[in-house]
């Protein structure tokens, strides 16, 4: 029973690992009315109209997890503005999106 219950977990976390790129922002599956989104400065990429970083709703979220997603910068107020930093010392930027 163990056994299976540890195989059982270790395949949804893989699962969830294998998931495809997600987009975030007021269409995507953010909640409603978040004033901002946070991402590490070194992660930021710039393609074109699109933002991909580890883009988060919580700077604690921002430090701690990697999983990429993609702002368009057309949904945001500005580009990304400096956020301070972590506590490992990672830099960090805010992005806000239009209301």
């Amino acid at each position: 029973m163990k056994n299976t219950l540890c195989c059982a977990a270790f395949a949804a976390f893989a699962a969830g690992c294998a998931a495809p790129q997600a987009s975030v922002g007021p269409s995507g599956s953010g909640a409603p009315g978040a004033s901002a989104y946070y991402c590490a400065r070194d992660r930021l990429n710039v393609n074109g109209a699109n933002l991909e970083c580890n883009w988060q709703r919580s700077i604690g979220e921002a430090c701690s997890l990697t999983k990429s997603s993609v702002l368009e910068r057309a949904s945001l107020v500005a580009d990304p503005q400096p956020a301070g930093r972590c506590n490992s010392g990672q830099w960090l930027v805010k992005a806000v999106p239009r209301a």
